[in-house]
Parts: C-alpha cells; sequence; structure tokens
C-alpha cells in the first residue's frame, strides 16, 4: 500500500474561523472525480451544478491565487486497531466531498513528505506549481504563489513533519 500524505494544522485560522473552509470534489486538470490526498493544495472553483456547499477543486496552476489545503477529517474504516489506522493509509477518494482550508498570512501547518515535491531543509519556501504538490525552492519563483517557509522539522513516531509557516 502506498504511503499517503499527512496533513497537522498547527495554528491555522480556519480552524477557529467555518468560513476559511469549502468543501468540494477535486476534479483534477478536467471534470473527472480523482483521489487526492491530505495536504495537498487545490484551486477553489465555483459551485458545482446543483450544490449549495460543494465547490469545484482543481489542480492548481504556478500562478493560481484562490486556493486551499485540503484537510478532511481522517475516517478509517477498520476500527479493529489492528494497524490500518495509520494516517498515511488516508486518501480522499474520488468523488468524495473533501474539506479544503484557506490558509491566512501566519498560519503554521505541516504535512509529511508526501505532499511535497521533495523533501526540505529548514529555511526553503513551498510554492505552488502544475500539480497538487507544493514545491520547493531556495528563493521565490517570479510568477508563482509563495505559500510559505519551512520553519522546523518534527519527528513524532514513525513520521516526519515539515512545519510551514504561511507568508
Amino acid at each position: 500500500m502506498a504511503k499517503h500524505a499527512i496533513f497537522r494544522a498547527d495554528n491555522c485560522a480556519f480552524t477557529k474561523n467555518p468560513a476559511l473552509l469549502k468543501s468540494a470534489k477535486y476534479m483534477g486538470s478536467g471534470s473527472a472525480a480523482t483521489a487526492i490526498d491530505n495536504g495537498n493544495f487545490v484551486a477553489i472553483g465555483g459551485l458545482m451544478d446543483g450544490e449549495r456547499e460543494v465547490h469545484t477543486a482543481t489542480t492548481p496552476a504556478a500562478s493560481t491565487t484562490y486556493f486551499g489545503i485540503v484537510k478532511t477529517p481522517e475516517v478509517m474504516y477498520d476500527q479493529s486497531g489492528v494497524g490500518d489506522n495509520y494516517l498515511a493509509n488516508f486518501e480522499n477518494e474520488a468523488g468524495a466531498v473533501i474539506t479544503v482550508g484557506i490558509l491566512q498570512k501566519g498560519d503554521i501547518y505541516s504535512v509529511t513528505a508526501e505532499a511535497l515535491d521533495k523533501a526540505p531543509t529548514v529555511g526553503k519556501f513551498v510554492e505552488l506549481q502544475g500539480g497538487t504538490k507544493g514545491k520547493v525552492v531556495d528563493s521565490a519563483t517570479p510568477s508563482s504563489t509563495q505559500v510559505g517557509k519551512v520553519i522546523a522539522i518534527e519527528v513524532s513516531g514513525r513520521d516526519t513533519y515539515y512545519v510551514v509557516e504561511v507568508q
């Protein structure tokens, strides 16, 4: 089983302000419902046909300005405690309604390496790219949307988290 990204909202405004949360369905780069991991970025679109609260979410471009981070609560179907409840086994299934948090300047969140294009070191920057994973760069790329800066690396149990402060 492939390991999936894990997201942690360490200190994010959307945990206290529900206006910064959107319900959405991830449609990939077009109109096909697609699975997506927590901790990945999506472009937030308009409401889906016939929906009052569910938006479309698509793969962001590097210059996307209205975006959010996928943070759906992990619901594990196997509650036996045998080990399948490991968060890295969770994936938002294709067609499922996901929860997207709109990040604000000063927010702090953490993700595992699976949500990034490569494992960063402290001081590197995270920005959008033509994909859902955060792009790790040494300095800002012109015409790319900057998300934040890696301020710490933390090991918790079997997982390594990259802590990002939104710029």
